[in-house]
């Protein structure tokens, strides 16, 4: 809990993938709770699905708020309050609501996220309708045959469409997330250890060092000066202080 209070609070300085002043504005806002949170968090926060950065901490905050185009909608997208954030989440609507089969779920996806419009269109269809194959085998029984109604696939289809091309792959999230929160409970639980690792990490990168040095500052770590009998190489943690490394002198 003291990691994702630490989060909540924008003290993210150092902490993998959540550094920038726009991350921080999203942690204050969301106050993540779970890994889950992370992911969506790095997931969401890039452009295109940075609009839905909004409505995803609404929700989060007000489950009462969380509206489903229709009910086969709710176990693929309640663990992200109703909006489509994962590549992974439109693979399932594909599967789940019109009867794709795995291979051609993630065909469409591809097809998706590279733009290709005229495969996109002939999917719209097959979505809706369904395909029969030559034999008259129904190989994609499409939402009409699955009980959801013309109007609610067609605009089920345009949010995919219109979201896919930025979508994130979740796997892909859930390790960065894995990560972010690593470095986060390391920040949180050891951080004169983490500072003194942080700043022999950007050892020739000056701006980085300073911005570090301050938030030892911030958070009661004095950075003691360079001292021929004392220092190390890098950054050293010294009683309740971090010794200057003396790589770090010009």
């Amino acid at each position: 809990k003291a990691v994702y209070d630490m989060m909540s609070t924008g003290q993210s300085e150092g902490v993998f993938q959540f550094e920038s002043q726009g991350m921080k504005n999203v942690l204050t806002q969301l106050k993540p709770e779970s890994l889950e949170d992370l992911i969506a968090v790095i997931s969401l926060y890039r452009p295109g699905p940075m609009d839905s950065i909004p409505m995803y901490i609404e929700n989060r905050h007000n489950p009462q708020k969380v509206t489903y185009k229709h009910p086969l909608l709710k176990d693929i997208l309640n663990v992200t309050y109703g909006c489509i954030v994962y590549q992974e989440q439109v693979m399932q609507i594909f599967r789940t609501l019109a009867g794709y089969s795995l291979g051609r779920a993630d065909i469409v996806r591809r097809a998706m996220s590279k733009k290709k419009h005229k495969v996109m269109e002939e999917e719209r269809q097959i979505f809706i309708n369904g395909y029969v194959n030559e034999k008259g085998e129904v190989e994609v029984e499409g939402c009409l045959r699955r009980g959801v109604d013309k109007a609610t696939a067609i605009s089920i289809y345009n949010d995919m469409e219109s979201f896919a091309s930025y979508a994130f792959n979740k796997s892909h999230a859930a390790s960065y997330a894995t990560i972010s929160y690593q470095t986060a409970y390391l920040k949180c639980h050891y951080p004169k250890y983490y500072m003194a690792a942080l700043l022999t990490s950007v050892l020739d990168n000056q701006n980085k060092m300073a911005v570090y040095i301050e938030e030892c500052n911030r958070i009661g770590i004095k950075v003691l000066p360079p001292s021929v009998n004392y220092s190390s190489q890098g950054f050293t943690v010294v009683d309740d202080h971090i010794r200057f490394g003396l790589m770090a002198i010009k």
